[in-house]
C-alpha cells in the first residue's frame, strides 16, 4: 500500500536535549556542483536478529513503511557517557518487536565535556531493505538491517541533516560541509540523490545554483526545497523526481528556519521560525502560495514542526507546550493534554500516526505513542 514517508523523521537529538554531537569533518572540495561516488565500508558482521528487547529502552525517532511495519532507533536513556543505539523492529503494529543489529560503534550521543563517536539523529527506511542511520555520520543497509555500510565521500565523513525516500527508488538527503569542524562554521549544503539499493549519491542543482541551507519536504515523485540564505529567500518544486523545477513561494523568514510537511502533491504544510516565536501555514496549490495558521492561545516556540492529515486537520508540536492540534485550518488550536511532553509527531497515513514524548529531561525517559483515528485517542507503544 501506498505509504508517507514523512513519518520517519522524528524530533533531532537536539530538540530531545541529548548531548552535543562530535566535530564534523571538512570536505577537501567543499561546495562541488557533482559529488564523487561514495566509497562504502561494510561493516563487520553483525549478530542474527532476536525477539529480545534491551532493559530500559528509550526511543528517540522512528521511520515507518506501512501502518504496521516500523523501526524504532533508541538507547538505554544514556546512562554512561555514550549511548549506544538500538534498533527495534515490528511488523505487526507494535504488538511486538525484534531487535536488528545496529550499525556498529553508532552512539546516540557523547558527554558534553567529552563527545563521544559520531552522533546518530535519525533513521529511516525506503522498504522493508533498504534503510539508513544518519547524523553526523551516514549509515546504509541494503538488507533490511541484517549488515551496515558506512557511507564516505573520497574516504570523508559527511554530516547528514535530512534524509527522505521519495518515489520511483530515489531517496534525497541534504550533506552538510564545514569549513571548520571544531566550531561548525562556514557550512555549505548539498542536496544529493541516491537510488534507494544503491550507495552513490549525485548532487541536485535548481537552476541558478542557489546557496545556503537547504530544507527538504518529498512526497513521491514531488519536492520541495526552501534554501535560507540570510536576506535571500527561496523555494524550488520538482514534480519529477528531482529533474525538472519551477519556482515556488517560501513560506519562511530566510535567515531563520523552518520545516516542511507535505500531506499530498498538492497540500503542503510548513513551520516557520519567526524570531521570538514560530508558526504554521498551509499551501493548497503545491506551494505556490501559503497563508498562515493562527498562533494558538499560548504562542508556538520557533523550534516547533507540524504534522499534517490534511488542509485543515494539523497537529502543531513544541517542545514547550506539546501538542495544538487544529481541525479548521488553524483558525483555531486546541491543547492534547494526554501528550504532554511530546517533542515530535507524524504520520504514516490519514489514520495512523506517532508521537514521541519526553517524560523526563533530566533522565531522557522518552515514550511512543500510536493512534489508528487520526489522534482522536492515542496509546503508549509497549517495548516489554
Amino acid at each position: 500500500m501506498a505509504h508517507r514517508e514523512r513519518v520517519a523523521i522524528v524530533a533531532t537529538m537536539a530538540v530531545l536535549g541529548l548531548a552535543a554531537c562530535a566535530p564534523k569533518v571538512a570536505l577537501p572540495t567543499a561546495g562541488a556542483t557533482t559529488s564523487p561516488s561514495a566509497q562504502p565500508t561494510e561493516a563487520p558482521p553483525t549478530a542474527t536478529p532476536t525477539p529480545t528487547t534491551p532493559t530500559g529502552f528509550e526511543p528517540r525517532a522512528m521511520s515507518a513503511i506501512s501502518e504496521n511495519d516500523f523501526w524504532v532507533l533508541g538507547d538505554d536513556a544514556c546512562a554512561s557517557s555514550v549511548c549506544l543505539s538500538e534498533i527495534l523492529h515490528t511488523e505487526n503494529g507494535g504488538r511486538s518487536f525484534q531487535r536488528i543489529p545496529a550499525p556498529p560503534g553508532v552512539y546516540l550521543a557523547g558527554n558534553t565535556t567529552t563527545p563521544g563517536p559520531p552522533q546518530a539523529r535519525d533513521l529511516r527506511f525506503a522498504d522493508a531493505d533498504d534503510g539508513w542511520v544518519f547524523g553526523d555520520t551516514l549509515w546504509a543497509t541494503h538488507d533490511g538491517g541484517n549488515t551496515w555500510r558506512q557511507i564516505t565521500f573520497g574516504g570523508t565523513l559527511l554530516s547528514v541533516s535530512q534524509l527522505e525516500p521519495g518515489a520511483n527508488g530515489y531517496v534525497y538527503a541534504v550533506f552538510e560541509v564545514c569549513t571548520d569542524p571544531s566550531t561548525g562554521s562556514g557550512c555549505l549544503y548539498r542536496l544529493e540523490r541516491s537510488r534507494a539499493g544503491s550507495d552513490t549519491w549525485t548532487v541536485i542543482v535548481p537552476p541558478g545554483n542557489p546557496a545556503g541551507r537547504q530544507q527538504i519536504g518529498v512526497r513521491g515523485d514531488t519536492l520541495w526545497v526552501m534554501y535560507f540564505d540570510r536576506s535571500t529567500g527561496l523555494e524550488w518544486i520538482s514534480r519529477d523526481d528531482g529533474n525538472l523545477w519551477v519556482r515556488g513561494s517560501m513560506p519562511c523568514e530566510p535567515d531563520l528556519g523552518g520545516s516542511f510537511d507535505p500531506v499530498s502533491n498538492s497540500v503542503i504544510w510548513a513551520f516557520c521560525a519567526t524570531g521570538t516565536m514560530g508558526g504554521p501555514s498551509v499551501s493548497t496549490n503545491a506551494g505556490g502560495t501559503y497563508g498562515s495558521a493562527r498562533t494558538a492561545t499560548t504562542p508556538f516556540s520557533n523550534a516547533g514542526i507540524v504534522a499534517a492529515l490534511s488542509s485543515r486537520h494539523a497537529f502543531v508540536v513544541t517542545p514547550s507546550i506539546g501538542i495544538e492540534v487544529t481541525s479548521d485550518g488553524g483558525a483555531t488550536f486546541h491543547n492534547v493534554a494526554s501528550l504532554a511532553g511530546a517533542q515530535w509527531a507524524g504520520f504514516t497515513d490519514s489514520e495512523v500516526g506517532y508521537v514521541v514524548t519526553l517524560l523526563n529531561p533530566s533522565t531522557q525517559v522518552s515514550r511512543l505513542w500510536r493512534t489508528v483515528d487520526a489522534g482522536v485517542n492515542w496509546a503508549p507503544v509497549s517495548f516489554s
